[in-house]
């Protein structure tokens, strides 16, 4: 299955479109953003294989985030969204190797032809993705490590990539700066004052200390991140989810709220609800959706509805994940 991304600051168009993306089954949903910026910082989170973006947004538009996602080599095949009197701005982004333009309304024919020319781009990463992807994992779980278990797993991923013989070297360099982006974005968000540490050289000693270094200030600071004020933050964003699980609501939605940043969010919630913010939601909305099912007065699509869900594929398959059965199959196990 392949992981989509929708960059719209229209909620109904950003709804419309996911609907159509998730038809056939092949494509998933993984991540809303309503301008550039947020998309961003989300797509260094959950990583989407393609990103179909609107040009037009406020705080950064999609072709500041075509730009960057091409200018910092991310595994990312790019659609953009364009209005008719908008098209020949959004000619601009050919240069950033976008994969199609869309013009609103968008007709699910002209999507679906959009995603498969797309799909059919991905292979040009090779194997690159993956170490993204290896990326993310360190970060998603580095709230939870130990001191040893931290420094093994950082030297891990440094040899993993530098010993990699489907890399290419401008790849390493890529991978490299984006490791350590995201560890001095991560050190700065609990330390303002810290002074950030670029990588500045690619010999093998370098980048080892740099990494260490890097892991060394972490350890020294991460206190400060797992103190009362941050665990009331994430109690009252739970408390929150849970009186509006059935909303649009997204982490740039909480981190707003909450007067946090959402690097800062996305580690504390994972650390104190052993969740990340999507598996949580979810995890409220599927609980809510059992009910109605038990309860059986609602259709299955009512019930989505309910439950805070933009399309019936995305819920069924939701559902599934968690329960291991479609909502139909988990009503006549209950007898209902």
């Amino acid at each position: 299955m392949y992981q989509v991304m929708i960059v719209e600051d229209e909620h109904w168009i950003r709804s419309a479109v996911a609907k159509m993306v998730e038809t056939d089954g092949i494509y998933e949903v993984v991540a809303e953003a309503g301008n550039g910026e947020e998309a961003l910082e989300t797509i260094y989170h959950v990583w989407p294989t393609i990103v179909i973006t609107d040009i037009m947004m406020p705080v950064q538009d999609g072709l500041w985030l075509v730009r960057e996602i091409y200018e910092r080599k991310l595994p990312v095949i790019t659609v953009i969204l364009t209005g008719y009197n908008e098209f020949e701005y959004a000619r601009q982004a050919l240069r950033y190797h976008v994969s199609d333009f869309l013009l609103k309304p968008v007709m699910e024919e002209e999507l679906r032809k959009a995603l498969a020319n797309a799909r059919e781009r991905t292979s040009q990463f090779g194997s690159l993705r993956l170490f993204y992807l290896a990326i993310q994992q360190f970060f998603d779980k580095i709230a939870d490590l130990d001191p040893q278990k931290l420094f093994k797993e950082q030297a891990q991923l440094v040899q993993l990539i530098a010993a990699a013989d489907t890399l290419q070297e401008s790849e390493k360099i890529v991978l490299f700066k984006t490791f350590s982006g995201k560890f001095n974005d991560l050190i700065q968000t609990v330390d303002p004052s810290f002074e950030r540490m670029p990588v500045a050289s690619t010999r093998t000693d370098y980048i080892r200390t740099h990494f260490l270094k890097l892991t060394e200030h972490w350890q020294q600071i991460c206190s400060k991140v797992f103190n009362g004020e941050m665990r009331q933050i994430i109690r009252k964003a739970c408390d929150y989810l849970q009186a509006h699980f059935s909303e649009d609501l997204s982490v740039s939605d909480m981190t707003q709220r909450f007067h946090i940043s959402v690097s800062q969010f996305s580690l504390l919630f994972k650390k104190y609800t052993g969740h990340s913010f999507v598996n949580y939601l979810n995890g409220l909305r599927i609980r809510h959706a059992k009910q109605l099912l038990i309860e059986g007065e609602l259709k299955v699509y009512e019930v989505a509805e309910s439950a805070g869900f933009n399309s019936l594929p995305h819920f069924n398959r939701v559902f599934k994940q968690l329960t291991g059965q479609s909502p139909n199959e988990y009503r006549k196990s209950m007898s209902i």
